[in-house]
């Protein structure tokens, strides 16, 4: 009875939302600070991975704030390095993963597991910041 209740208060409601209301579905990804239920956040975490999220783009939400686990200044990145961080960002397997963490105010040290843009981050000698 608890996995149907957690596909009803998750995987459904995600469901639904791509199929009727896409751009809220959109939005409450965009939205890291949106409280939600365990079963719905597990859900939109998997849609994420699944690039279910159509309209999703982890270097425009998911970067920022790694950026910001990481203690790097935006402005500090020349342009071409920026769109080439950008565009790992846009093509990592770990997005659910990193909304999960970026939701969770993980620290810098937890997302180097998994972030591909860790290393670049790590190398503008900046400290990582802490919860």
């Amino acid at each position: 009875m608890e996995r149907l209740a957690d596909y009803i208060q998750g995987e459904r409601v995600v469901r639904e939302l791509r199929r009727h209301a896409p751009e809220a579905l959109e939005q409450l990804a965009r939205d890291l600070e949106q409280p939600l239920s365990p079963p719905l956040e597990k859900a939109v975490a998997r849609s994420l991975d699944d690039r279910r999220v159509t309209d999703f783009r982890a270097s425009e939400v998911l970067m920022p704030a790694m950026m910001t686990t990481f203690a790097v200044d935006p402005g500090a990145i020349a342009e071409e390095e920026l769109v080439g961080l950008e565009a790992t960002c846009n093509r990592c397997t770990e997005v659910g993963r990193c909304w999960r963490a970026m939701r969770d105010f993980a620290e810098a040290e937890a997302c180097r597991g998994f972030c591909p843009n860790a290393e670049a981050f790590m190398g503008r000698g900046a400290e990582p910041a802490t919860a």
